[in-house]
């Protein structure tokens, strides 16, 4: 004790004592009987309130906002300092929160987030706890599988594109994306396989689209034929576009026409735009307009005109007489191209045990 810190006529002689004082004993020195001042006992501290799940997802969607608020043209500095503000409100949502969805929610974002800043072991991180928080949502299996494909692990990332492939089979893209890893991976006998497989699922969404029974009715209904459309966005090649250009030229229904007409302005192939430029020029004619099919034609053909892709398809196969139990109907378009490697028939009617036959399931997520 410092000497003028003593009390006068106390007594204060240093002896040695044990004062356990994290983990280190220490000299105290040993005072006389005087009643040493009484301290204040601190008050106890109040443990701080849960924050509820309302009140989490205001600042999901909050922090979902602001990201989406940058747009397309922010600067690199901009964007690393918009991350750096909303990580930690995203963090304490995919780490407090009681709902899954909302944590898997705000985990994929979160890895979105790290992936922008160029941190893939975090990425990562956050879309495993994703995928594990909500097992059944298949879109945190292709997030996981694109972040591991883009980390160079090429086998773990085939494995997971598997299940989205088991998980979503008319996805297109997808099953593509796994013959590219397994490819990546060394695995060729498998990639030959995934490839195979999918233009046999390319085959049988065209044929899902356009293909008759003998007196002229669709195989499969509108809403069927509709998804079917959509989900050949990612295949560009020759004869899925001789596909939807006969399905355009034959199809009756507004619904199904109007999907055939965004899966070309998704494609963007600017061999789509003459047949395009016929079904507006007819529409406008029409007393009664259809506002939603006119408004997709237009939307299609900026698009085509934004950023064209020159794939102009070569001659048009033969048609065959084929259809699903209907030997003598009046035509049925192309059920491949010039690069198809498909084959087999037609699916029949009915048969939705069949891969080929299945009808595709689009996420209407993607379409909106």
């Amino acid at each position: 004790m410092h000497p003028s810190h003593r009390r006068p006529g106390v007594l204060v002689t240093p002896v040695c004592g044990l004062l356990l004082l994290g983990g280190v004993f220490a000299c105290a020195p040993e005072t006389s009987t005087s009643p040493a001042p009484v301290s204040k006992q601190a008050a106890p501290v109040k443990p701080a309130e849960p924050v509820s799940d309302e009140a989490l997802a205001e600042r999901y969607l909050a922090a979902k906002g602001q990201i989406e608020a940058l747009g397309e043209e922010a600067d690199a500095a901009t964007i690393v300092a918009k991350l750096d503000a909303v990580i930690p409100e995203l963090r304490a949502v995919a780490e407090s929160a009681k709902d899954p969805h909302l944590r898997a929610n705000a985990s994929l974002l979160l890895g979105n987030l790290y992936e922008l800043r160029g941190d893939r072991r975090s990425a990562i991180s956050f879309y495993e706890q994703a995928r594990d928080l909500v097992p059944d949502e298949v879109d945190t299996y292709r997030a996981l599988a694109l972040a591991l494909a883009s980390d160079n692990q090429h086998a773990r990332a085939a494995e997971l594109q598997r299940e989205v492939v088991a998980r979503d089979p008319d996805d297109l893209g997808a099953r593509l994306l796994l013959g590219e890893l397994l490819v990546k991976a060394g695995e060729d006998a498998d990639a030959t396989v995934a490839y195979a497989e999918y233009e046999a699922r390319r085959k049988g969404l065209m044929d899902g689209l356009t293909l008759q029974n003998k007196d002229g009715s669709y195989v499969r209904p509108p809403a069927e034929r509709a998804e079917c459309a959509f989900a050949l966005a990612p295949a560009r090649d020759n004869g899925t576009a001789f596909a939807l250009l006969y399905a355009l030229e034959h199809e009756q229904d507004a619904k199904v026409r109007a999907a055939i007409v965004e899966t070309m302005g998704m494609q963007r192939l600017a061999a789509y735009k003459p047949a395009l430029d016929k079904v507006v020029a007819a529409e406008d004619a029409k007393p009664e307009k259809d506002a939603a099919l006119l408004e997709v034609l237009r939307w299609s053909l900026d698009e085509i005109a934004r950023d064209p892709v020159d794939a102009t398809p070569g001659p048009a196969p033969e048609l065959g007489a084929e259809t699903a139990g209907a030997e003598d109907s009046p035509g049925a378009p192309p059920s491949g191209g010039a690069d198809a490697t498909s084959a087999g028939e037609p699916a029949e009617p009915g048969a939705e045990d069949s891969e080929e036959a299945a009808p595709a399931k689009a996420p209407a997520a993607e379409r909106d």
